[in-house]
């Protein structure tokens, strides 16, 4: 991925407003083309796919966030993966982390500068896994 390219971003979070919210604000940068799903069994006939990266949230129904990401691991899927989740950080970051999580988002009303933590998070996550190949 060179500067400049799009970031091809798949967000699977069950909540259709916090997915909205995130796609339109995150492509409306021109720096993201996003793809969602509203939860991780929707998501996983889509991966690994043209997909740069991941956002998921935490709390969903049937797989949480740490669970999906821990099945992509075991599938060999090692995309950037953010979570971005309104749980508080101390009872889900080491476990996100211990699982392979590129950056923890804490989501809240979904603000400018929430979403521009989001959109750098990505950003970053994606870049250190262009630098590392």
């Amino acid at each position: 991925m060179c500067e400049g390219d799009v970031i091809n971003l798949l967000i699977v979070d069950d909540d259709p407003s916090v997915r909205e919210r995130a796609q339109v604000f995150l492509e409306g940068t021109g720096s993201f083309s996003c793809t969602t799903a509203s939860s991780a069994e929707d998501a996983f006939p889509l991966l690994p796919g043209r997909f740069d990266a991941v956002v998921s949230d935490f709390e969903m129904p049937g797989l949480t966030g740490i669970a999906f990401l821990r099945a992509l691991r075991s599938r060999g899927i090692s995309l950037p993966f953010v979570l971005y989740t309104g749980r508080s950080r101390d009872s889900v970051l080491e476990d996100a982390l211990t699982a392979g999580a590129s950056f923890y988002v804490r989501k809240g009303g979904g603000t400018r500068a929430e979403l521009l933590e989001l959109a750098h998070a990505v950003r970053v996550a994606v870049a250190l896994r262009a630098s590392s190949f």
